[in-house]
């Protein structure tokens, strides 16, 4: 009976020390990240994207105390880094590390996962321009266009890829000045604006900050902004807008940069709250107001429901802008796409 009794003790023990076991296993289970995070970039290295991500990366991983990793994918116009982090465990662990080129997926046929698949937690945006080498001949935009008028599709304007911003700047450009050029597109950036430095294209199209080292350098001039409003940067204040110098261009507009990172939008809510959380600390710092200072950066600083939202508006609207420049390989009107108020 005594032997009993205390092999009954035993068991109770047993029992207590389980379950504590299984409770503190869970709790591990449950802290969040609980592992490294993987961020999957969508373009190549060096380019907006890609520094945005590194620089947001290097700051949640103090936070979180977690090894945060950037990994560049930017084959197939930025879809194969889409569908890679789609196939991962939607548990928060693997971001897509993205730009506003995400809303053009659909309709460019590089994901069959458009914005309204995604959570973004977008921090920040630059302005577009087009560049040129300090020794072309094509002094400012005037030039490059009676250039282009002369000799239809002989001027080269490398882009981050067919149908994202920095081509369908150009392509706008190309519509409302009634000529045509020669789009060469790269993945990414980087690469566009290596390749105007090498002598394979005449003219980039892309983000100030990926390009305005170069500038400073003396090796790019810049010739022309192409938002709907002049660059608010000491020294490009005289350059004329995209819509300053075609104003029937405006009704194409927001058509605004973005970059952050997004996830899919059945990772669980209370770890959306966590990567937004420490999203907001990150972007509100002293470090992030230098970083956005340094690369020509205004926040923008959305996420969650507001941040989706605004991709899914801007996706509507450059959906139905690619459709109407010819540059759209599937009709939006046929996902699911709606119409922006200019083109109802």
């Amino acid at each position: 009976m005594a032997g009993y009794q205390k092999s009954k003790g035993v068991l109770v023990v047993s029992a207590v020390v389980l379950v504590v076991f299984l409770a503190s296993l869970a709790t591990a289970q449950d802290k969040f990240p609980s592992t490294a995070i993987t961020v999957v970039v969508h373009t190549s290295a060096g380019g907006g994207t890609d520094v945005m991500n590194r620089f947001l990366g290097a700051q949640m991983e103090k936070i979180f105390e977690k090894k945060v990793m950037i990994s560049n994918m930017p084959a197939g116009t930025g879809g194969v880094a889409a569908e890679y982090v789609w196939q991962q465990k939607h548990d928060g662990h693997t971001l897509l590390g993205c730009s506003e080129g995400t809303t053009f997926w659909s309709v460019i046929g590089a994901t069959k996962h458009g914005a309204h698949d995604w959570i973004y937690f977008i921090a920040a945006g630059s302005p577009g321009v087009m560049a040129v080498k300090t020794e072309s001949p094509y002094k400012d935009i005037d030039s490059l266009l009676k250039a282009a008028k002369e000799r239809p599709k002989t001027i080269r304007i490398s882009n981050a890829g067919m149908g994202k911003t920095w081509h369908i700047r150009a392509a706008i450009l190309e519509k409302e000045a009634g000529v045509q050029f020669n789009h060469i597109p790269y993945a990414g950036s980087n690469p566009a604006i290596l390749a105007i430095l090498a002598g394979e294209v005449d003219v980039v199209s892309a983000a100030l900050p990926e390009l305005y080292q170069h500038v400073r350098a003396g090796k790019l001039r810049i010739i022309t902004g192409t938002e709907n409003e002049r660059i608010k940067v000491a020294g490009l204040e005289k350059l004329p807008s995209l819509t300053e110098k075609y104003p029937d261009a405006e009704k194409y507009y927001p058509m605004r940069q973005f970059l952050g990172f997004a996830v899919p939008k059945d990772v669980p809510p209370d770890r959306v709250n966590i990567l937004g959380t420490t999203f907001e600390k990150v972007i509100n710092s002293a470090a992030a107001d230098e970083f956005f200072k340094e690369q020509y950066m205004t926040k923008i600083g959305l996420w969650g429901e507001k941040g989706s939202k605004f991709a899914q508006t801007m996706e509507s609207n450059v959906s139905w802008v690619s459709k109407e420049l010819g540059v759209a390989k599937v009709d939006p009107g046929t996902i699911g796409i709606p119409k922006p108020v200019w083109a109802k």
